[in-house]
C-alpha cells in the first residue's frame, strides 16, 4: 500500500503525523511526504522520503501576506484571528495544490493523509478518487476556520467544479476526551505520540535535581518577531522563585537573551520529549506540540497564548478548565503576572494531580500502530 503524507512547510503541522507514518512503514507500507520545499530537511530528518510540491517558502508568506503579497495587519480579536488563519491556510492550499496533484498522478498513492489544515490534500484526494485521512495534530481547533479557508479557495474550487472541501473518509483524533471541544471528537481516538526532530539528549536530562525545574518557551515565531525581550526579562526573574530554568528557544535567539543567570541549566533547541520528564512545570505559548508534550509528561502548565495564532486561545481555555493549568491572555506579557502564576502552580498540588490524571488518560488511548488496520481497510475498500 502507498501512503502519501501531505502537509505545509511547518514543523508544528508535520511532526504530529510522523509516528503514524512510522507505524505504516513498520507495517510494510510505502510512505512518501509531499509538501513545499522548505519541509525537506525536517521530513528527511524523520527518516521519510520527500517530494516537493512547491518551491522554497515559509508559512509566514501565506499567513502574513495576501495573494498579491501585501502585508496583513494581524487582528487582536479572536473571531478575526480565526478568519485570518483560515484564509492563510486557504492561500497555502492554493499554492500547494497543483504540485500535489502532479505528485498524486506520478506516484499513484492508495491513501492520502493530511493534518486538518491540509485543504489541498482533501481536494487532491477527491479529484483523483483516493480516500483521505484527516490526522489531528493535538487539541483540535475551531472548525469555523474552514469556512474562511473555503472562502479564500473559492476561485480554485469553482474552477474545479467543487462546492466546498470534502469530508475525510477517516479522521484520527489525538485530543483526550477530557479536553475535547464542545463539538466533540472528530473521529477515532488515537494516542498522541511526541516526535522531536533528531537531537542529542543532554546528560543533565536524567540527573536528579533538588530545586523545581521549569521549562520556558515561547515557540519559534514569537521570539523571532520581537519576543526575545520578554524572554530576557523572564529568564532573569524566574530564578528568584528558587527554580532551575530551561529555556527552549531557537539557537540563534540565545545571544539576544544576554548573560544568563547561574540557575539556567540550558538554553537553545531542546528535544521536549526527552527533557520534559525531568521538569516540574512548563511556561509556554500553548503551541500544539508544546501543550501535548507537557500533557504527556504529566506537568502543570502556565499557558501564554500569542495573538498571532488563534487556536492557542481555545486550547488554553480547555486545559485551564480541566484544572491542570493556568493561563494569561493579556498582551503584552506581564512578567509580574507570570511570576505570580508560576508560584501558584508550584505551591498548589492540585494542578500536578490533574496533570498526572490527564497523562494517564492519554496513555490509555489506542496507539497509532493499533489503528493502521483502519487505514489498510480504507484502501482495500476503495480498490
Amino acid at each position: 500500500m502507498r501512503i502519501l503524507v501531505s502537509t505545509g512547510p511547518s514543523y508544528g503541522l508535520y511532526c504530529p503525523v510522523v509516528p503514524m507514518a512510522w507505524a505504516l512503514r513498520a507495517a510494510g507500507h510505502e510512505v512518501l511526504v509531499a509538501a513545499p520545499e522548505g519541509l525537506a530537511p525536517t521530513a528527511n530528518g524523520s527518516g521519510l522520503p520527500f517530494m516537493p510540491t512547491y518551491g522554497p517558502m515559509h508559512m509566514a508568506e501565506v499567513m502574513a501576506h495576501d495573494r498579491a503579497g501585501n502585508p496583513i495587519v494581524f487582528a487582536r480579536e479572536e473571531p478575526q484571528m480565526l478568519e485570518q488563519a483560515g484564509r492563510g491556510f486557504g492561500r497555502l492550499a492554493a499554492r500547494n495544490l497543483p504540485g500535489l496533484r502532479k505528485v498524486v498522478e506520478q506516484w499513484r498513492p492508495d491513501v492520502i493523509i493530511g493534518e486538518p489544515h491540509s485543504y489541498s490534500a482533501a481536494i487532491a484526494a477527491q479529484l483523483h478518487g483516493i480516500p483521505w485521512v484527516e490526522h489531528g495534530v493535538g487539541l483540535g481547533y475551531f472548525r469555523e476556520m474552514d469556512k474562511h479557508g473555503v472562502a479564500e479557495l473559492e476561485p480554485e474550487l469553482t474552477e474545479l467544479g467543487l462546492g466546498g472541501l470534502p469530508e475525510p473518509d477517516l479522521a484520527l483524533e489525538p485530543c483526550p476526551s477530557s479536553l475535547l471541544p464542545e463539538s466533540g471528537a472528530r473521529g477515532h481516538a488515537m494516542r498522541y505520540v511526541q516526535y522531536d526532530p533528531p537531537a542529542t539528549v543532554p546528560s543533565w536530562a536524567f540527573d536528579r535535581h533538588e530545586r523545581p525545574r521549569l521549562l520556558l518557551t515561547l515557540g519559534t515565531v514569537a521570539p523571532a518577531a520581537g519576543g526575545a525581550r520578554v524572554l530576557r526579562e523572564l529568564v532573569n526573574l524566574l530564578p528568584r522563585l528558587g527554580v532551575e530554568l530551561l529555556v527552549a528557544v531557537a539557537n540563534d535567539i540565545v545571544p539576544e537573551l544576554g548573560p544568563l543567570p547561574d540557575a539556567v541549566v540550558a538554553a537553545g533547541f531542546l528535544p521536549l520529549a526527552s527533557v520534559l520528564p525531568s521538569c516540574d512545570l512548563v511556561v509556554h505559548h500553548c503551541g500544539g506540540g508544546s501543550t501535548m508534550a507537557a500533557i504527556l509528561a504529566g506537568l502543570p502548565q502556565l499557558l501564554v497564548p500569542q495573538p498571532i495564532v488563534a487556536e492557542q486561545y481555545d486550547s488554553a481555555r480547555r486545559v485551564t478548565a480541566y484544572g491542570s493549568a493556568r493561563q494569561l491572555v493579556g498582551q503584552p506579557i506581564d512578567p509580574d503576572a507570570v511570576m505570580e502564576n508560576v508560584r501558584a502552580l508550584l505551591e498548589d498540588e492540585t494542578y500536578r494531580t490533574k496533570a498526572r490524571a490527564l497523562r494517564a488518560e492519554v496513555s490509555a488511548m489506542p496507539s497509532p500502530a493499533s489503528l493502521v488496520p483502519l487505514i489498510e481497510e480504507l484502501a482495500a475498500d476503495a480498490r
